[in-house]
């Protein structure tokens, strides 16, 4: 599929990527989908800036075996650089030069979700977060063996407490409910013999690695969805990928995060979640079946999703090209907004959609924007007023983004000093709600543009 204006170039970076490049947009325009979203995917993970400077875990497993004031220091060492690990993050997103598999970290960190607030050390979450990485535009399938073993994950959903003669049920739950199949496809018992299968999958404290103890897993007879057997973790994480169900299911959230938040069309998910199998759960071939169907495509579609805190955030800042460093007041920002990486509200994530927009962080979105340029707006100046700046008729940098006529109704008259149809056609996924003034400046432009209502979709 051929990207044949600036709007459908728009459209693409807003759903992959972190914020819009207005260079980049322009460059695409004659290029295919697919040659694009290559140049989005290297074969693994990219490196890293760097990695947070975090306390090595054989100094904090000591916790273990400590005095209860030695346990309380190392609680509060632990939460500190919790602190630290979530800047980092966040530094991350901001610099990162593959905004697509960052946003697909995000995804998994928000469907195989732990939180700081739980698992405690940081060590862990760090280790989660790499795994995700590693694995976010890889194999589902791959990924999903390996959370189970996670860590982190199995002290978030109580592994440890999951024993032969007491199983417990909460990782059972999740990964039936929220990692695979979704509600209403599995019963109570269903959970009970995950339960069973999973016991005795732990965590060595000392080591902070997975670890499988025999005596206390249930290795009798077990029936999952029609199977029978002895089974063990591994043995049903297989049956569930057997499932049809379980490449809708991915499918489903995919809708949402890449479509709209409303209700999803069934005959499409079933079309995704077919080439999904096929592929044998490569998550590219899922994410490059979405962007290259016609549902992607259709107008309606642009602008149907509302940011997070995190893209709407990250994304001013790296729209404006901000050289920004205040990581911990971005955490504060964003915590504040609803999103705190690293703490999703409970098991099942943050929901995404209007839950973002409550009166309180609307206004707290549109605050965060005088004052971000007011402290960084020189530095976004030059692209701004290249943009607006008004020239011959037309105006030869409007002219490659009004080819699609999407902003058509805005172009600025003869008599205009300046033209804001092009920063319009940047920083909006659609029509502004109230059009800047072409006889503003381009500070004031700006600023209208970035407290419109439509700046807050994607």
């Amino acid at each position: 599929m051929l990207i044949t204006d600036y709007a459908a170039s728009r459209h693409l970076a807003s759903r992959l990527e972190l914020g819009i490049n207005h260079h980049l947009c322009k460059q695409r325009i004659g290029q295919t989908v697919e040659q694009i979203f290559a140049t989005l995917c290297p074969d693994q993970a990219p490196s890293l800036t760097k990695l947070p400077l975090l306390t090595a875990w054989e100094d904090m497993a000591v916790f273990y075996q400590s005095n209860r004031n030695r346990k309380i220091e190392l609680n509060k060492l632990a939460r500190t650089e919790g602190v630290l690990l979530t800047n980092w993050w966040l530094e991350e997103l901001h610099k990162t030069q593959f905004p697509l598999w960052e946003r697909m970290t995000l995804f998994w960190h928000n469907h195989f979700t732990s939180s700081l607030t739980k698992v405690i050390w940081p060590q862990w979450m760090l280790k989660q977060h790499q795994l995700l990485r590693t694995h976010a535009l890889g194999n589902f399938a791959e990924l999903l063996h390996a959370i189970a073993k996670d860590p982190a994950m199995l002290t978030y959903l109580d592994g440890s407490k999951n024993i032969a003669t007491s199983p417990n049920e909460n990782f059972a739950r999740e990964l039936l409910e929220l990692f695979t199949l979704g509600v209403g496809h599995y019963n109570e018992q269903d959970i009970i013999q995950v339960a069973r299968a999973f016991s005795g999958w732990n965590v060595n404290n000392l080591t902070g690695e997975f670890i499988f103890q025999p005596k206390l897993h249930d290795n009798s007879q077990k029936h999952f969805l029609g199977h029978s057997g002895k089974f063990n973790g591994t043995d049903i994480i297989n049956i569930l990928l057997d499932q049809p169900r379980t490449a809708e299911h991915l499918a489903e959230k995919f809708w949402k995060e890449f479509i709209s938040h409303e209700s999803v069309n069934p005959s499409i998910i079933q079309e995704w979640a077919t080439t999904f199998r096929e592929s044998g759960y490569e998550i590219k071939a899922l994410l490059l079946k979405i962007i290259t169907s016609p549902i992607f495509w259709e107008t309606q579609q642009r602008g149907s999703l509302i940011k997070s805190p995190v893209e709407f955030t990250l994304g001013l800042i790296r729209e404006l090209q901000i050289p920004f460093a205040e990581y911990p007041a971005l955490k504060i920002v964003n915590q504040q907004l609803g999103q705190d990486l690293f703490n999703p509200p409970d098991v099942k994530g943050w929901r995404g959609g209007t839950d973002w927009i409550t009166n309180t962080r609307l206004i707290r979105r549109y605050d965060l924007i005088p004052k971000l340029l007011a402290e960084h707006g020189s530095e976004a100046q030059s692209l701004v007023r290249e943009l607006v700046a008004k020239t011959n008729a037309v105006g030869s940098i409007g002219s490659s983004i009004k080819a699609g006529g999407f902003f058509k109704n805005i172009l600025p008259q003869i008599s205009c000093s300046t033209d804001p149809s092009p920063l319009v056609a940047w920083l909006l996924p659609v029509k502004p709600v109230a059009a800047p003034n072409c006889n503003q400046n381009a500070d004031t432009i700006l600023m209208t543009v970035l407290k419109d209502p439509t700046y807050q979709l994607r």
